[in-house]
């Protein structure tokens, strides 16, 4: 009997992880609060259930008979799989209570601070007022709970923090923000999965951003990493073990974003309990053989790790994105591979004729490209 996956979203992420469920001989079911992106036609059945109603998620896939419940790449989506697998019985990486400090950017940053695992100047924000209780500038602002580069802003000033704080609380799910001291220096993003509380895969990669407007917006990932320097390497790799270790994590993906400072050394700027949101398991698979979608959904079957013999990358690989205006009318030809480029895949996120989503109202990933060398 087919095994059933319930997947909650159904965006470009999403639809991936339900391409290699049905090609391993799954049956995917999806839901969303609208029914669109491409999860919609891909999955076997779509659901009118917003994946923020816990309650609701749980009648649907007790219906279903699910015996997965998860998501790729969502930050709002995790919660829910958590508590819902929790309710059900149904297997599951990382508990409500992991959850919820990785999901809300406050409790991260005290979290790492109380376990003197790089710590950070921060200050919790719930007014306007609050900003003026911070002292540490330059700074960045972003809301306490949201994805897509929302309302991030680099402040050098309590008096510029003070203006745009209303913009990130608006981009907040619960109205509350943080700014924390500004880490300067090049951005790596880490892959990790944890098989029964050891680290067994870790993966840098050099994460390149856009110099637009929009702060943190990805332009491109590059393995293996430049940014980290042999004598860099070890110490990245201490504070993923450490973060396990704290977060008690017995199994499943985590995805680190890390600044590398010359002062004082990686610091965490984001942790994530689960595959990032940025397509980077193919690249990831490219370049290394490792497969993290059919990680995440073999070890919730209580598979073993099927990864331990995999030889040493030695060719290089990047993952590169098209990049287009929000709002806009998305054309495929205005996208073109660079000259020379040897292209090992490719893949749109929009047809023509799509309008590029308002995600932070500025510029939005349309598509995305793999070199090899």
């Amino acid at each position: 009997m087919k095994k059933h996956a319930l997947i909650l979203g159904t965006l470009a992420g999403q639809a991936e992880a339900m391409e290699w469920l049905k090609d391993n001989g799954w049956l995917v079911s999806a839901c969303g609060h609208v029914q669109e992106g491409p999860g919609v036609a891909t999955a076997d059945h779509f659901y009118l259930v917003d994946i923020l109603n816990i309650e609701k998620v749980t009648e649907l896939a007790r219906d279903i008979k699910a015996d997965v419940v998860y998501s790729v790449g969502s930050d709002i989506a995790m919660p829910t799989v958590a508590r819902v697998s929790e309710t059900l019985g149904l297997p599951c990486f990382h508990n409500s209570e992991t959850t919820s400090i990785l999901h809300r950017k406050v409790l991260t940053r005290q979290f790492l601070n109380d376990h003197n695992i790089s710590t950070t100047s921060f200050q919790k924000l719930r007014t306007v007022e609050d900003v003026y209780k911070f002292k540490t500038f330059p700074a960045i602002l972003k809301p306490a709970d949201s994805q897509g580069q929302r309302g991030i802003f680099i402040v050098e000033s309590v008096e510029e923090a003070a203006r745009l704080v209303p913009q990130s609380f608006a981009a907040s799910k619960t109205s509350e923000a943080i700014i924390e001291e500004l880490i300067d220096g090049p951005e790596i993003s880490v892959h990790a999965f944890v098989v029964d509380s050891k680290l067994v895969f870790f993966q840098p990669s050099d994460r390149h951003t856009w110099e637009g407007p929009a702060v943190g917006v990805p332009t491109g990932h590059v393995l293996p990493s430049h940014f980290t320097s042999k004598d860099m390497l070890p110490r990245v790799r201490d504070l993923v073990e450490s973060c396990v270790s704290h977060l008690k994590v017995a199994n499943g993906p985590l995805y680190f974003q890390m600044k590398l400072s010359k002062e004082h050394g990686p610091k965490i700027i984001e942790i994530a309990p689960r595959l990032d949101g940025c397509h980077m398991w193919r690249v990831v698979e490219y370049y290394t053989g490792v497969n993290l979608i059919a990680a995440c959904f073999n070890r919730l079957l209580g598979l073993p790790w099927q990864y331990a013999d995999v030889p040493e990358p030695t060719t290089p690989y990047s993952l590169w994105f098209f990049l287009q205006k929000t709002g806009e009318t998305f054309q495929k030809s205005l996208h073109a591979l660079p000259a020379d480029a040897n292209c090992v895949y490719q893949h749109f996120l929009y047809t023509d004729g799509q309008k590029v989503r308002p995600t932070n109202g500025i510029i939005e990933k349309v598509g995305y490209y793999i070199l090899k060398g």
